[in-house]
């Protein structure tokens, strides 16, 4: 069965997206030009490196919705606020001590999130694909 041939309806195809984003922008989105002579050999400038990571795991539908709440992955070892979950209970929260998404996590959002928001979403009676 192919994807395209229309026997599986958009509304339950979706693309999956895993992002990293740094909080505070990250060392390029400073809004400032360095400029260096031509013959500067070196064209170094100074910058922190304490980027805090953040990632999302993100999908969206090819139906042009996002149905699925996203997993935001922090820097941490296990504590979570509970102002957290204030905003909506379907968005997936978890720590790592990178920042970074993982085996586990992802297995974790795929189950707990995906598979319930994408299964209310589709169509019954088709497959639901995941890309």
């Amino acid at each position: 069965m192919c994807l395209f041939d229309g026997r599986i309806p958009p509304r339950n195809v979706f693309n999956f997206d895993e992002l990293g984003i740094q909080l505070g922008g990250g060392r390029t989105n400073n809004g400032r030009a360095h400029i260096y002579h031509v013959k500067d050999k070196s064209k170094y400038r100074i910058v922190s490196d304490d980027l805090e990571l953040v990632t999302v795991l993100e999908t969206v539908c090819a139906d042009g919705t996002a149905p699925v709440k996203p997993c935001i992955v922090f820097a941490g070892k296990g504590q979570q606020c509970e102002e957290w979950y204030e905003e909506d209970d379907d968005i997936f929260l978890s720590t790592s001590p990178t920042g970074w998404t993982n085996d586990d996590i992802c297995a974790l959002w795929f189950l707990e999130c995906f598979i319930p928001q994408a299964t209310k979403h589709a169509d019954p009676n088709f497959p639901i694909v995941l890309i």
